[in-house]
């Protein structure tokens, strides 16, 4: 992944647009707008609606000779980024040509899908098989969320080590009173048991994009 972002940002790519939905997409955005790109990296623009005008705002704010397309699904035969995909396939056709369009995708999906064979076929520049056990709302800490942390210049290792770190703290061998997963699912049980069916978390100002993510992960 990190010769792969270095490659990206050395061909002087500008952008990166994420084609996915729901947990291919909440937990890249949350990432995009908490840690937004290192200094000489491309921008993460996350595009996950079919709304003509978002999909056009998208294509203004782009020039698809300096963009780099990551095709982001699990099951690989998503209706909306197939779609996106065949839409911005044909801009970067038309600006650099067919030969060297594939160049400008990137696909991430379970082993075997339809999306990893279009890739192939399509000569996308990388193709990443995610492991199919992870269910794809929990999946930011695998290729679908770290491949397009790590084309905006996110330091992966720093990412990982922290991520490691909370998991130790929260793990079964840590005593209840000094777990905060537990006290966090102690918390939101006894407050259902009162009748509180709303769950409000406050956060710090720069990690407020949290919540578009959280929301999906406790739904």
């Amino acid at each position: 992944m990190q010769s792969l972002a270095d490659d990206v940002k050395a061909e002087g790519f500008r952008h990166v647009v994420l084609l996915g939905m729901g947990g291919s997409s909440l937990g890249p955005e949350a990432l995009r707008q908490t840690f937004g790109s290192a200094p000489g990296y491309p921008e993460l623009i996350v595009l996950d609606s079919t709304v003509p005008a978002w999909v056009q705002a998208v294509s203004d704010a782009i020039d698809p000779k300096h963009t780099i397309f990551l095709v982001s699904s699990k099951s690989g035969s998503t209706t909306e980024p197939n779609v996106l995909y065949a839409y911005f396939r044909k801009s970067v056709e038309d600006a650099v040509g067919k030969a060297d369009a594939g160049q400008h995708f990137i696909a991430v999906t379970d082993a075997g899908t339809p999306l990893e064979k279009l890739a192939k076929d399509q000569g996308f520049r990388r193709a990443f098989a995610n492991p199919p056990e992870i269910g794809g709302r929990y999946s930011v800490l695998s290729y679908f969320g770290l491949v397009p942390a790590a084309l905006i210049g996110v330091d992966l290792l720093e990412l990982m080590d922290r991520a490691d770190g909370m998991r130790e703290e929260t793990g079964p061998s840590v005593p209840v009173r000094e777990n905060p997963g537990a006290w966090l699912g102690a918390v939101m049980a006894t407050l259902t048991k009162r009748g509180r069916d709303k769950l409000t978390l406050v956060t710090s100002p720069s990690i407020g994009s949290f919540g578009l993510w959280v929301e999906q992960l406790i739904a």
